[in-house]
């Protein structure tokens, strides 16, 4: 009983700090073009003003705090012995996430074919170097990656592509350097669980020994792919989740979000912005990683998003979750500091009964 209460307590803290950010997965899907273009242009607006009226201020320092509990109680949580044996067990579940990514990323290739786009629908396939060529191109690569066929070949075809998008769009692409982590791990690992390719092909040389690089390739790329839209658009371009916090009336909905529409820009940034740098450095990776899998799947239900452009990025937060940090992480200096303070060998420890 006591157990379960301190675990109420922590989805309790955990919810009352990470609500405030759950709709602003992607601002680009939910915005014209056209407003996203204006709002880029707009400089007028310093989002730190917020900070100016000291209600804001209390407010910041209450969800700081929270955001605080949260941590603190999941690092007791991580550190202890039955932590550490939940993680080995969620640990067991790591071929599942490899096969999870690939059809996300599969299904990514067929839905853009099918749309017209690339990756999301701000990017059409006209808009880039041979066009609506690349059409039946990502449905070929998307059908051969459903059953894990030729997948080393499928990554390297995957990068060209994202390389050309990135020669249009330019910056903007940073938003989806996951996809460059995705790529870069299929052409060196490819896909050898529940595959095509693991029943013809062996594994190479390569992939087994720095096998340990693959998670933190993909943790640090979808780190990234978080931070970039929350420094460009929530904190140097605030005009544009004004304007989604005025049409769609967020500052009304008191019990969630306050009355001040630039401190909700401001908190969301400085939350998505802490949410990228701690999966990029690996501390708490499964808690944030969840927290973004909860803020993509609200944002999609909220705004009625298109799904799609989504696949990849709840497949990569599951993933994270499932796997934690990798070896080069945080997560893994921690616990292995924790097994060590305990005696405990990291191979030796068994299930709690």
């Amino acid at each position: 009983m006591k157990a379960f209460k301190k675990f109420s307590a922590f989805v309790s803290a955990l919810t009352l700090s990470y609500l405030p950010t759950l709709v602003f997965a992607h601002e680009n899907y939910v915005l014209p073009t056209a407003d996203i273009d204006r709002g880029m242009s707009d400089w007028s607006i310093n989002v730190l003003d917020a900070l100016k009226n000291p209600d804001n201020i209390l407010i910041s320092l209450y969800v700081s705090i929270g955001a605080l509990v949260v941590f603190g109680l999941y690092y007791l949580f991580f550190t202890s012995r039955p932590g550490i044996v939940f993680d080995r067990r969620i640990k067991k579940l790591e071929p599942l996430g490899h096969v999870m990514l690939r059809l996300a990323l599969a299904f990514s290739f067929i839905a853009s074919a099918y749309f017209n786009s690339f990756l999301g629908p701000e990017i059409p396939l006209t808009s880039l170097p041979l066009g609506l060529l690349l059409k039946p191109v990502l449905y070929i690569i998307g059908a051969l990656l459903l059953v894990g066929l030729f997948s080393k070949i499928v990554g390297a075809i995957g990068l060209a592509i994202l390389i050309l998008a990135t020669i249009v769009y330019k910056d903007y692409m940073i938003t989806y350097v996951n996809y460059y982590g995705e790529f870069i791990a299929l052409i060196l690992y490819g896909s050898m669980v529940f595959s095509l390719d693991s029943l013809l092909l062996r594994a190479s040389r390569f992939a087994k020994k720095f096998q340990e690089w693959e998670i933190p390739l993909i943790r640090i790329t979808y780190g990234i792919s978080i931070l970039y839209p929350a420094i460009t658009i929530k904190l140097l371009h605030p005009a544009i989740i004004l304007q989604i916090v005025n049409q769609y009336k967020l500052n009304e909905i008191s019990w969630l979000f306050p009355s001040d529409p630039l401190l909700i820009s401001l908190g969301t940034g400085v939350t998505q912005v802490a949410l990228g740098l701690l999966i990029i450095i690996g501390f708490e990776t499964r808690l944030n990683a969840l927290a973004t899998f909860v803020l993509y799947l609200l944002s999609i239900i909220f705004f009625k998003e298109a799904v799609w452009p989504h696949y990849i990025l709840l497949a990569l937060a599951l993933y994270l979750a499932i796997n934690n940090g990798g070896e080069y992480s945080i997560d893994n200096l921690l616990q292995k500091q924790a097994l060590k303070k305990r005696g405990l060998r990291k191979k030796a420890l068994t299930p709690l009964s």
